[in-house]
């Protein structure tokens, strides 16, 4: 590609990265050949990058190259568990310090052709708000306290049944006008929430910590009290202490900051193939 080689042995050490040779077996033909151009494809497109670098006069600062040699050692007990992983990936410590000042330039030349001129308005992330309201829906949520009476799961059916037995008598007292916090606080097995008196906080469906209880904790009443519900773990009793119904938030109420990162970030990966592609189009590239 414009004279410069992207070598088989590249190609399938990226391969190996991709896919570990234990998984090779479990992918099929046009599968496999299908991930080979893509890797491929990937090669290329750093490769055109970083002649683009070169063309620019863009270099890693050697600073900025020991920084990096120094973050991924570091990653090793010691020195030499370090040289012995880089033998192992057929590589050397010249060509370590070249990945990385090619990753570098390439990095500062997409920073500065791309990266640093995506910029997200108000007026965009409203008009982003306006047509993805379904979005910034909060599904209805739910706060719970919860009471385990843990059982082995290998235990006997004798165990089980002793296990809800003593769970029915703790949501009878319950239900009778005891504290339900400090029933918790006394007799539950579970640790999560137990010193807070099994104070869930607010979660929404699909996040409850028992999915056994999520067909009947949302159509209970808030105040109410559950009979015991069979889990992997056991039995438990919860109290529904608190229920918010689902609701739209308000451009208002938006966390701005998160939103104009997340639009920045997509805007900046479609602005990056595009450009990337241009790139490709004006370079010379034979795959043989």
């Amino acid at each position: 590609m414009n004279g410069v080689e992207v070598r088989a042995l590249d190609l399938k050490k990226a391969m190996e990265e991709r896919i570990p040779e234990t998984g090779h077996s479990a992918l099929s033909e046009k599968r496999w050949g299908e991930i080979r151009l893509e890797v491929l494809d990937r090669l290329i497109g750093q490769e055109v990058l970083y002649q683009e670098a070169k063309r620019l006069k863009i270099k890693a600062a050697p600073e900025s190259v020991e920084d990096e040699l120094e973050k991924i050692e570091s990653r090793f007990p010691t020195k030499e568990d370090y040289r012995k992983a880089v033998k192992a990936q057929g590589l050397t410590p010249e060509e370590i310090r070249i990945g990385i000042e090619r990753y570098l330039a390439i990095r500062q030349l997409t920073d500065q052709e791309v990266r640093s001129k995506i910029r997200i308005s108000d007026e965009e992330m409203k008009r982003y708000y306006d047509g993805h309201r379904e979005q910034f829906r909060l599904p209805e949520q739910i706060r719970l306290r919860l009471l385990l009476v843990g059982v082995d799961p290998a235990g006997l059916s004798e165990d089980w049944e002793k296990g809800r037995r003593r769970a029915q008598d703790l949501a009878d007292r319950a239900k009778k006008g005891e504290d339900f916090a400090e029933l918790v606080r006394q007799f539950s097995d579970e640790t999560d929430w137990k010193a807070k008196g099994g104070d869930t906080g607010l979660l929404h469906q699909g996040r409850l910590p028992y999915v056994e209880i999520e067909p009947v904790a949302f159509a209970q009443e808030t105040g109410s009290i559950s009979d015991p519900v069979r889990t992997l773990f056991g039995y438990l009793v919860f109290k529904v202490e608190e229920k918010k119904p689902a609701q739209q938030l308000a451009f208002e109420d938006l966390n701005k900051d998160l939103l104009r990162k997340e639009m920045q970030g997509s805007a900046t990966e479609a602005k990056l193939k595009e450009w990337i592609d241009g790139l490709r189009s004006k370079a010379e590239i034979r795959i043989y």
